[in-house]
């Protein structure tokens, strides 16, 4: 549990990085947009170059309908120009007038013939330049389509003015032809003209003088006309140029509107991709959001594995734990036993010391009935010394008494008796000093051998008390150890116990951001479908918009053209 919320709040960083990501594109769709100045200049020098093509072809075809009006009029004098010329010695005024308008005409048509055809070289190649600025615009979609479907319009409004002029071709060279087999002599084909005008003055020459009249009549009728047709063609540009300053005018005003159509295209083609983009990175996010989602169940499975297990290892460690209690209750009983032991050890000990301090004394007694034997013993030399000195005065008292008995045999009984009086008294001394040494012998060894059973028992106590330390230090060590295991046991199912509460808490939090991202991204979600059904909306007006253009400049390209047929 507790994993996984680390895990969600990792996800909501990483939701968090996502939406600056976002607002990054965001920022570099408005570079693109800012960016996207150079392109619209490019469409705009496409579309400025379609447009003249399409005026030009405007142009052109007008030039050909009035082109087809001269050839009709054109026809229309070579059936006269063949009557004048089979007729040749008629004095009829209109078919000369006629022959001459027919070869004035067919020279104009073929000149304007010929300027077609200089213009078809700058039309083609005007459309060769369009179609390579298009096909450089191919990336630009919906716009690459539409200038595609504009310039194929061009080429085959093309195709079939050519057509047209290559029937015109047929027809001013059938004129010519018709001239040259009409004239005089093998002459150049472009001096036809000439030549002809040269054979119509002669034949005027041979012509009577009312004939001569009614030509110059003619000629200056036709100057007249000549005139009127000049100051109506003066009218006509005038009429032409003002109708062309209204084009322009129009155009410009169409090419504005376009221009603000176009813009408005571009914007929302622009905010159509950043929307796309958008959404993109919002469909990655989700996707990196549903991938972090199931890494989180991941997690969440893996933390709640970790968690039995560590439910299992708090488990054993309770387990080891209670018995760690029973082990400390047991070596608490024995360090009780141990100190019972101990303390009786320590009485012991007390006696001990009491004992000692009494055999120290019972020492120093024997130390002083040693000093009292050691006394005795030279008592006892000195007695001896005495009895030896007694024994030697005896026997010398005995040797003077026999010497005495010999001698006199007159000694007296108090002499005798004192002297056995003090033998009989040193004897007495004698055996009181010997027993005396014995009794103080049987002490000393009496006392020899109680020291030596009170050396062996402090000895046994000595070691009874170092045994009895060295288990109270060995059961010391161990209630150490096992307090020390018992403190780390403790932390431990703290620590466990803590971070049992903050995966805790982070499931919650991690549930939490996830119903705060699902609400989230449903709001987004509406947000862009929203979006994009108003960039639809906005697109079909656009298209509709332009659609309406397109139409009101057919219609004003048909009223210029039907005005110039008007004015024609």
């Amino acid at each position: 549990m507790d994993s996984e919320v680390l895990n969600t709040a990792s996800v909501s960083e990483e939701v968090h990085a996502g939406e600056l990501e976002v607002e990054s594109n965001y920022i570099d769709s408005l570079e693109v947009m800012s960016s996207s100045g150079d392109i619209m200049r490019e469409l705009e020098n496409v579309g400025e170059l379609l447009t003249k093509v399409e005026l030009d072809l405007a142009c052109f075809s007008e030039k050909l309908l009035n082109l087809d009006i001269l050839v009709m009029h054109v026809g229309a004098r070579e059936s006269d120009f063949e009557a004048f010329v089979s007729e040749k010695e008629s004095t009829i005024g209109d078919s000369a007038k006629k022959a001459l308008e027919f070869d004035l005409l067919s020279g104009i048509l073929e000149s304007e013939v010929k300027d077609l055809d200089n213009f078809i070289v700058t039309l083609r190649v005007e459309i060769d330049n369009a179609r390579e600025m298009t096909i450089s615009s191919k990336h630009y979609g919906e716009a690459f389509e539409y200038m595609q479907e504009k310039l194929t319009d061009c080429v085959k409004s093309f195709d079939q003015s050519l057509e047209q002029v290559s029937e015109m071709r047929v027809q001013s060279n059938n004129f010519q032809r018709t001239l040259l087999t009409c004239s005089e002599g093998d002459k150049d084909i472009d001096s036809v003209g000439n030549g002809y005008s040269s054979d119509l003055n002669s034949k005027i020459k041979m012509q009577t003088a009312e004939q001569q009249r009614h030509i110059l009549r003619m000629f200056e009728k036709s100057l007249a006309r000549e005139l009127d047709l000049e100051k109506k063609l003066t009218d006509l540009r005038q009429s032409e140029e003002i109708l062309k300053l209204k084009l322009q005018q129009d155009i410009f005003y169409m090419e504005e509107e376009n221009e603000v159509a176009w813009e408005k295209l571009f914007e929302a083609e622009n905010s159509a991709e950043v929307l796309l983009w958008t959404s993109k990175d919002f469909t990655s996010q989700l996707q990196i959001v549903k991938f972090n989602l199931n890494v989180s169940v991941q997690r969440e499975a893996g933390l709640r594995s970790q968690c039995q297990e560590l439910s299992k290892q708090l488990t054993m460690n309770n387990v080891a734990l209670r018995k760690s209690e029973g082990m400390n209750a047991e070596l608490v009983a024995k360090l009780t036993s141990t100190e019972k032991q101990v303390k009786e050890s320590e009485l012991q000990l007390f006696n001990l010391k009491g004992s000692a301090e009494k055999q120290r004394e019972s020492l120093s007694k024997i130390h002083e009935l040693e000093e009292l034997v050691c006394h005795l013993k030279e008592k006892v030399s000195e007695a001896e010394k005495r009895a030896d000195g007694a024994e030697a005065e005896s026997k010398l008292l005995r040797h003077t008494n026999m010497e005495l008995k010999k001698d006199s045999n007159s000694s007296t009984l108090e002499t005798v008796n004192l002297l056995e009086r003090q033998l009989r008294e040193t004897d007495v001394q004698l055996q009181h000093a010997v027993a005396s040494a014995e009794a103080s012998q049987e002490k000393q060894s009496m006392l020899y051998s109680t020291i030596k059973d009170m050396e062996d028992l402090i000895e046994d106590l000595k070691s009874k008390v170092s045994k009895a330390e060295s288990r109270t230090e060995s059961a010391e060590e161990k209630c150490i150890i096992l307090s020390e295991t018992n403190s780390d046991l403790n932390d431990e199912i703290k620590f466990l116990r803590n971070r049992m509460e903050c995966l805790d808490a982070s499931l919650h939090q991690a549930e939490e951001t996830k119903r705060a991202t699902a609400k989230d991204i449903g709001i987004r979600t509406k947000l862009i479908t929203d979006l994009i059904m108003k960039l639809a909306l906005e697109r079909e007006r656009l298209h509709k918009q332009i659609s309406l253009l397109t139409k009101e400049k057919k219609f004003l390209l048909k009223r210029l053209q039907h005005m110039s047929k008007v004015i024609l």
